[in-house]
């Protein structure tokens, strides 16, 4: 009887773990968003990519560039880039 009492407690371990479980990193955000030596949350400026001929040529420096995540999505940045 004991013994069949702990391969019950040793089987129901295996599901109900007492840690908490691992949070995964979202793909869309890892590839957007960057993360810096201190913490903060980096993305790259909109409309870069296409028609840069017709940009001016300051216009396309400023958009090389990348800028940080505002404050108010900073902590869902974060929770979206769990690892």
């Amino acid at each position: 009887m004991l013994i069949s009492a702990c391969r019950g407690a040793l089987r129901a371990s295996r599901y109900f773990s007492p840690q908490m479980p691992k949070l995964k990193s979202r793909k869309a955000a890892v590839k957007r968003l960057r993360l810096t030596k201190r913490g903060k949350v980096t993305r790259a400026k909109a409309w870069a990519g296409p028609y840069r001929g017709r940009k001016s040529r300051r216009a396309r420096r400023a958009k090389g560039h990348e800028q940080l995540v505002v404050k108010g999505q900073r902590r869902q940045a974060l929770r979206l880039l769990a690892n």
